[in-house]
């Protein structure tokens, strides 16, 4: 049993984790602001957990030792444009709150990033991949693994990044800030409403399942030979966003046209990963079709 925080633990992702890590007989701290988490998430664990409602850009008021960190909380891609200075305080500083209290414990930092930092003009992508930051998240991502090196030079804190593709699953919401592709199709389409696709819909997305993110990171705790490592976590596939609306729309049995939208900003053209490097090293690979994963999702919506 280890001691272990996870940020943004009542999060999606981190509400995954959370029930994982408690199944595995951890002693777990949660540490959310719940802006976009919400306690509902953790119902199940809940009186398993020490629960802090705390935001990660202030200086975290946490009293026990950890060894290990999770590290979640962060400002949505969707409105670094929208607020820069916000997405910096998240996810620059929320960082260097977390490496404070990483070195005051000598705690391991495994940090959930981002794979939109690659450069995405050639696919597949691998941890090779020069980067090419396209929006202010992407960049504060980036700051915030240069944070993770620099603490482990100097203060000897080991880390792990992943970087993840686009991870769906149960308990992911849509709302102003947080609009997941896959949750908004199933979301308008039950609703009886027509989705919006932006640009041509032949963009392609690696969607990955998120029970199979959570099996990775909980690899990550143990495993020596991940320490000081990237790795990207995707699902090695490649799907158009005009193939994910026709897969939703079978599965749910519901034939309405989607409407049209101009291309985002800071969009990507291609998304196909190469995570040849976490199953090296962790013995991990992706069991969770995108299929099965969307079924899971609808049975869990009904």
């Amino acid at each position: 049993m280890k001691e272990i925080l996870v940020t943004g633990g009542a999060g999606f992702v981190g509400s995954h984790l959370v029930e994982e890590l408690v199944r595995l007989g951890h002693s777990v701290t949660v540490v959310d602001n719940l802006s976009n988490g919400n306690l509902q998430n953790i119902n199940l664990v809940r009186d398993k957990v020490c629960f802090i409602q705390c935001d990660v850009s202030k200086p975290l008021p946490i009293q026990r030792d950890h060894e290990v960190i999770f590290h979640l909380a962060c400002f949505p891609r969707s409105q670094s444009f929208m607020n820069p200075q916000r997405d910096v305080e998240v996810n620059v500083i929320g960082m260097v709150n977390v490496l404070e209290l990483a070195r005051k414990n000598g705690a391991k930092v495994i940090f959930s990033s981002n794979s939109g930092i690659y450069d995405t003009s050639k696919i597949p992508i691998n941890e090779s991949t020069p980067d090419n930051p396209k929006t202010p998240y992407d960049l504060d991502k980036l700051q915030a693994e240069n944070y993770l090196k620099l603490y482990n030079k100097t203060y000897g804190i080991n880390y792990v990044i992943f970087r993840f593709a686009t991870v769906y699953g149960p308990r992911q919401k849509v709302s102003q800030e947080w609009k997941p592709i896959i949750m908004e199709f199933i979301t308008k389409l039950k609703n009886g409403e027509a989705p919006t696709i932006y640009w041509d819909g032949e963009q392609t997305r690696d969607f990955i399942y998120v029970k199979d993110v959570v099996s990775a990171l909980v690899l990550a705790i143990d495993v020596e030979d991940a320490e000081n490592e990237t790795m990207i976590l995707g699902s090695g596939k490649e799907t158009s966003i005009n193939e994910l609306y026709r897969t939703v729309s079978r599965l749910m049995n519901v034939d309405i046209e989607p409407k049209s939208g101009p291309m985002q900003l800071g969009d990507i053209r291609r998304m196909l990963y190469d995570c040849k490097k976490a199953q090296r090293i962790l013995g991990w690979r992706p069991e969770v079709t995108l299929e099965q994963g969307i079924n899971e999702v609808l049975n869990q919506t009904k």
